[in-house]
């Protein structure tokens, strides 16, 4: 699986962009560092390529750290460039996690396509997206940089449903009270899924050159889990009596959460995927 940032949260690095439908590993600097050595400079601004390991660098997208070296000029994102390449990196990614007075981001150029993210919370969220799929072991070596242990969680994401005015056939027998009639009030998966398609219909038609699994981030990302009154959402469950009680809601019941349309028009960070991350999910999940 890729992440991909908006443009606003980048700076621009002057180079070649990776190819369009070729997906590459993220591979963060500490975790490709040499056995034997000794480390003592900051490994993360990526500035030493005889410390990293070159074998599990290359092929792969080099994710390094913006520190406040680059600003007192003890680090430069060429040379950042320069190591991923040396390295045989497709790439690279320069995460700002921190913001030090005095930083400033100018446009680069480099040898080999890199971007470099200024905003700090995006920053995060790819290195928590980072260390949530990568697989360690009890010391904390990494086992691998590709996902692993894959489950399904449905339903994936929650929609109005309940009660919904919607267009109904007059030759309909399903609901008496509704024969002959052109509208009915219905609930159900049926009422939800036309919300999620006229959303997605809408950010496709803002980013055309959006994938199905990038719309379905979109929706995904900017859900919610609190309801207007900013209380956390409530489920239906029946008790014992067979009497409808409300209780607080989990990911069982709404996913993701509630639809956000506004903000998922606008997410920030998306995760993309394509036929080889179904085929290595559907591959690491349990029974397949």
């Amino acid at each position: 699986m890729s992440a991909f940032l908006e443009l606003r949260y980048l700076s621009w690095l002057t180079a070649a962009s990776t190819h369009f439908n070729r997906t590459f590993t993220l591979v963060a600097a500490n975790d490709v560092l040499l056995d034997s050595s000794v480390v003592k400079y900051s490994p993360s601004d990526c500035q030493r390529p005889e410390v990293l390991n070159k074998n599990l660098v290359e092929g792969n997208i080099l994710l390094c750290g913006y520190s406040f070296n680059f600003v007192v000029g003890t680090a430069s994102i060429k040379k950042v460039s320069e190591t991923a390449k040396s390295l045989g990196a497709i790439g690279f990614v320069l995460a700002v996690e921190n913001v030090s007075p005095g930083t400033k981001f100018d446009p680069v150029p480099v040898s080999i396509p890199g971007i470099l993210i200024t905003e700090v919370s995006k920053s995060m969220d790819l290195i928590e997206y980072y260390n949530t799929s990568t697989s360690r072991d009890w010391t904390g070596r990494v086992k691998s940089f590709k996902a692993t242990d894959a489950d399904l969680l449905k339903p994936d994401i929650l929609a109005p449903g309940s009660l919904i005015w919607a267009a109904w056939s007059p030759n309909g027998t399903d609901e008496a009270n509704y024969v002959g009639e052109g509208f009915a009030m219905i609930s159900g998966t049926s009422m939800a899924a036309p919300h999620i398609a006229g959303i997605a219909a809408l950010v496709k038609q803002k980013h055309p050159h959006w994938s199905p699994a990038a719309i379905k981030s979109a929706l995904m990302t900017t859900s919610t889990t609190l309801d207007r009154a900013e209380n956390p959402l409530r489920a239906q469950q029946y008790s014992g009596s067979e009497t409808v009680t409300l209780v607080t809601a989990t990911p069982f019941d709404y996913g993701s959460g509630h639809v956000t349309p506004r903000a998922a028009l606008d997410p920030g960070l998306i995760f993309d995927a394509a036929y080889e991350d179904y085929i290595g999910f559907l591959c690491t999940t349990p029974g397949n």
